[in-house]
């Protein structure tokens, strides 16, 4: 009996027991005998030779993993949209690192020529030389990348987790490298010394200008021994963010109630008792129903804010108000010792570039002055808290009048009041008006307004077109096509729906594609809208319905997608809201903000019944435009707060300092209602600790001050908002300066083309009812500069 052929697969498991001579002849036969389809097998197993010396043989050449190319991996695709239907957490790896031997191969190609020309003390530098090449190499680790941490916040997974806490490091030492070359630095001083420079396009100046800031801040100037500590801690404060972020998410992700008893819902809207019921489904609870429950209450937004304002069982607000302002404070997830590690390593990083504190390092970068942010906080927390002290006045005597009971108002009861307040002085319920903001119609409204003001149409993608398939990384995300002039300028991909399990709270744009140019080819801007909404009904039957303030957050967050999307800029660098002072990126958003809030027109754009089309009621919208102020204060000193708590910790940290007593001292100071003892809003404070805003969140009202300039300038000449023609002569004049020149001009001269003159707060202080309605933009000669 003889033994049976064995296959050549089989006889390759045998493989590690050879000799490498051995190996390496039997893999020369197989190349000679097998099929081109064989060692495409091969490949697609990925059968190692771990433990072989074969490298460079002609056995690795069946064996070796293939290298990513656009073809096999999405993350490398050329097209004008990126490809996140097919892309999954397995590709990034393969791709950044691919990008990354490439990038480093193109890097010491660039400062092995700069240093052949900068050896000669005469020879010129020209920035077609320079910037070209350094923006290519920019586009090409940046864009894969952010396409990898936009997955991760869109669909987050162990998988991309995994990925990015693989990559992250080796993309930081990549920039370091990048940002301390001396090669690139030294040719860009010669540029800017040149007697040329001065002749040079503005855009390109602040080009050259900003990279030798940012060089300057990236620890270019350093010896190698500071060099290597500021590296350091540039590696260690991502990890912490990371770290923040996941811990942020997964606190969110772990907590959850689930309530049997009916009477302790009751009250809570019927929408937020589906989503709850639908929630409880998919914990194994098959037969929750809205009606009879169980209920699954969670933390995340389209929960905890109907909980919070509606439920009548006081005893369920405070359970849900407490796990909200402890958040990611205790157990694995807390973020305590990461807060206080953060705040360290900046003021080291601050000292070893020569800046006292990580606010002066912060502030070399920004629009505005320390000493004007700190004027304009000041300000505002001095005409903001008298009123917010009345407000609290009032809504303790109003609580305390429909409750007996009530000594005290608790923090979980405030929202509650302040609903029952609300409907008492304005005959407003912001649940019940939902039926009038259905989103579908908010979009369109939105896309309506768009067009009046910039000449700018806004075309929705077929969804069953391929390259809408191709660009969604979720069923409910929609492709639209901007279009100028009879011709496609961009495209904005929405996510609007909450996805608590894998998406991260809150509202936001990502730039996904900049506007550019290569060679002849014109990269069109893409960028991703972001929204946490309450989903349509799970029946179908009822789309997403929002309240007036989410409608507002899209309108927002929108405005900073057309600032990407309709930028005039060609050079990545500058395009779109790229190269804009961080202090100045909000403008745009929250101008178009100002239209929800301010213009009739727009809001019956889209204020209708979402099952009989009704508008909105006249006398509802009447008392609409009366409760836009209420408790304007209280809402201003919510954001003095912030903005102060941020300069404060980055301005004053000393190692041992605590922190959370910090956040406690500057409340004491700013807020009339002090925060719970136990409260830890630090450490879910994801904009300063995981975002951008580091000694930074002031700028939410330093453009604020901006934005509400800009819209006035709509009032004023002609008929006002009711005038078209002015409108649209307005609008043009917007878009072509504050949404087209992005970081290609400085802000403060962007807004003057704009408005004529610098921007004053007198408008901000009159939309807010917190200054007289005949009010003038003349304000004092304190405000004035701002």
């Amino acid at each position: 009996m003889h033994e049976p052929r064995r296959s050549w697969i089989e006889q390759l498991a045998n493989i590690r027991t050879m000799t490498p001579i051995v190996a390496t002849v039997f893999a020369t036969l197989l190349l000679q005998v097998l099929p081109v389809s064989s060692r495409q097998v091969l490949r697609q197993l990925q059968l190692g030779v771990e433990g072989v010396a074969l490298r460079g043989s002609s056995f690795a050449t069946i064996f070796e993993k293939p290298r990513p190319t656009e073809e096999t991996n999405p993350l490398l695709a050329s097209s004008d949209l990126p490809a996140f239907a097919a892309t999954r957490p397995e590709h990034a790896v393969p791709a950044m690192t691919l990008r990354l031997q490439q990038a480093e191969a193109e890097l010491r190609r660039i400062e092995a020529s700069l240093s052949s020309k900068l050896a000669k003390s005469d020879a010129s530098v020209s920035y077609d030389e320079l910037m070209t090449p350094l923006e290519q190499l920019y586009v090409s680790i940046g864009q894969p990348w952010d396409f990898v941490n936009h997955l991760q916040s869109v669909r987050d997974s162990p998988g991309y987790r995994e990925a990015v806490e693989t990559l992250q490091p080796k993309v930081i030492v990549f920039y370091q490298n990048l940002s301390q070359s001396k090669p690139i630095y030294n040719a860009l001083l010669r540029i800017s010394e040149s007697p040329d420079f001065a002749k040079m396009p503005e855009a390109r100046r602040r080009i050259v200008e900003g990279e030798l800031l940012d060089r300057k801040l990236g620890g270019v100037g350093l010896d190698s021994t500071k060099a290597e500590e500021f590296n350091k801690l540039q590696r260690q404060l991502s990890d912490l963010s990371m770290t923040f972020s996941n811990h942020v998410l997964d606190a969110r992700k772990a907590w959850n109630l689930t309530i049997n008893d009916a009477a302790r819902v009751k009250g809570i809207p019927g929408r937020a008792l589906a989503a709850a019921a639908d929630l409880a489904k998919q914990g194994g609870h098959q037969d929750a129903s809205a009606a009879k429950g169980p209920w699954l209450m969670t933390l995340d937004g389209t929960l905890l804010g109907p909980v919070l304002t509606y439920a009548q069982d006081r005893s369920l607000r405070e359970q849900l108000f407490r796990a909200s302002t402890t958040l990611a404070s205790s157990g694995k997830d807390n973020n305590e010792e990461v807060v206080a590690k953060i705040l360290e390593l900046r003021q080291k990083q601050a000292e070893l570039l020569g800046y006292p504190n990580y606010a002066e390092k912060s502030f070399a970068s920004k629009m505005a002055t320390r000493e004007q942010v700190h004027s304009l906080l000041d300000e505002m927390q001095a005409t903001g808290k008298p009123v917010a002290e009345a407000e609290d006045k009032e809504l303790l005597e109003f609580a305390q009048h429909a409750d007996e009971k009530l000594s005290k108002l608790d923090p979980w009861d405030r929202s509650f009041y302040i609903e029952k307040l609300s409907n008492q002085k304005y005959g407003i319920d912001a649940e019940q008006l939902r039926v009038y903001f259905p989103y579908p119609e908010v979009v369109k409204g939105m896309f309506s307004l768009t067009e009046r003001l910039f000449g700018v149409t806004v075309k929705h993608a077929d969804c069953a077109s391929p390259r809408a398939k191709a660009s969604k990384w979720h069923d409910a995300v929609e492709l639209y096509d901007i279009m100028q002039d009879s011709e496609v300028v961009g495209h904005v991909l929405m996510d609007p729906y909450s996805r608590p399990s894998e998406k991260r709270s809150g509202a936001w744009m990502q730039p996904l594609v900049t506007r550019r140019t290569e060679g002849e080819r014109l990269w069109l801007p893409v960028a991703a809208l972001v929204m946490n909404f309450p989903p349509p009904a799970a029946d179908g039957k009822t789309p997403s319905l929002l309240s007036l303030g989410e409608a507002g957050t899209l309108f927002h967050e929108f405005g900073h997608a057309l600032q990407h999307v309709l930028t005039h800029q060609n050079e990545s660098s500058v395009s779109g809201i790229n190269g804009i002072e961080w202090d100045a990126v909000e403008i745009a958003s929250q101008f178009l903000e100002y239209w929800v809030e301010l213009d009739r027109r727009t809001v019956y754009s889209f204020a209708k019944h979402y099952s009989t089309g009704e508008a909105l009621p006249e006398a509802t919208y009447q008392q609409l435009e009366k409760a836009h102020t209420f408790r304007a204060g209280s809402s201003l000193l919510g954001q003095v707060y912030l903005g102060k708590v941020d300069l404060r910790l980055h301005e004053k940290f000393e190692l041992g300092e605590d922190p959370i007593e910090i956040g406690k001292s500057v409340a004491d100071e700013v807020l009339v209602v002090k925060p719970l003892p136990e409260s830890r809003p630090l450490c879910s404070f994801s904009h300063i600790f995981a975002g951008g805003y580091a000694a930074g969140y002031y700028s939410y009202q330093w453009s604020k001050v901006l934005s509400a300039d800009a819209f006035s300038a709509f009032e004023e000449g002609g008929g006002g908002l009711g005038d078209d023609v002015h409108t649209r002569e307005v609008g043009r004049r917007f878009a072509s300066t504050l949404l087209a020149l992005g970081g290609g001009r400085d802000p403060g001269k962007v807004f003057k083309d704009f408005r004529g003159r610098a921007p004053t707060p007198a408008a901000l202080l009159r939309y807010s009812g917190l200054a007289p309605v005949g009010a003038t933009n003349g304000t004092s000669a304190k405000a004035q500069g701002v």
